[in-house]
């Protein structure tokens, strides 16, 4: 499927969805014209990787969350290793995906809390969180410890959130225009697919850094990119 029409397509992610050899399947989020924004697509296996391949996530049983969510090197350059919990947060039918970088699990792997060992890895170890609202998509929180910014954290965690919220089969990922100086910031630099998913700012919220979070840590880190003499 190719788009027609004058001028040129707008970017979008879509999703190929292969039946997997051992039973569920492997679902593989792509950038490219060939369909709408978030289309879900059914193809025979084995699944592949195309160029522009954003994740690949790996559903054992539907209905619940991957067990594994890879992200392309070429989505988040330079990201360090992240493995993430799931779970409910906050008011009504919010989600947080929790990212953290220890070598407890592989890359990318998507584990229930009940796996967390709390005697290596608690909640303060945390490198990086989104959250969102279930029933909308809306993203309410983006969350990178100071220690960890510039590294690509946020949008490897952005990218896995949404690999949890497609295989699910939940509304899409978006921002509502509430955000942050430096949330806006990001979503600025973020690839032209997320464009798509953005609205104009409408409300500044204040930064979330803890003041404890921020001793020794880089002013870089703590605020957006401004020209300086």
């Amino acid at each position: 499927m190719t788009t027609s029409g004058a001028g040129p397509a707008r970017a979008a992610i879509w999703f190929a969805r292969y039946p997997a050899p051992e039973g569920g399947a492997v679902l593989v989020g792509t950038v490219g014209p060939d369909f709408p924004d978030g289309t879900v697509v059914e193809l025979p296996g084995p699944a592949t990787r195309p160029a522009g391949w954003q994740l690949e996530a790996q559903l054992p049983v539907t209905g619940r969350p991957p067990s594994r969510v890879l992200v392309s090197p070429a989505a988040a350059p330079g990201a360090p290793h992240l493995w993430a919990v799931v779970l409910p947060a906050g008011e009504g039918d919010q989600v947080d995906l929790v990212a953290f970088s220890s070598t407890a699990f592989p890359d990318g792997a998507v584990v229930d809390r009940s796996r967390l060992d709390p005697t290596t890895t608690g909640w303060g170890d945390q490198v990086g969180a989104l959250r969102w609202t279930r029933r909308t998509g809306v993203i309410g929180q983006v969350y990178v410890h100071p220690a960890h910014r510039r590294r690509r954290v946020a949008t490897k965690v952005a990218v896995m959130a949404l690999g949890v919220q497609t295989a699910l089969g939940w509304p899409a990922l978006h921002s509502d225009g509430r955000l942050t100086d430096l949330g806006d910031a990001w979503l600025q630099r973020s690839a032209g697919w997320w464009h798509e998913r953005l609205t104009d700012r409408t409300e500044h919220l204040p930064a979330m850094t803890p003041p404890a979070d921020t001793v020794g840590v880089p002013l870089r880190n703590l605020e957006p990119d401004v020209d300086r003499p």
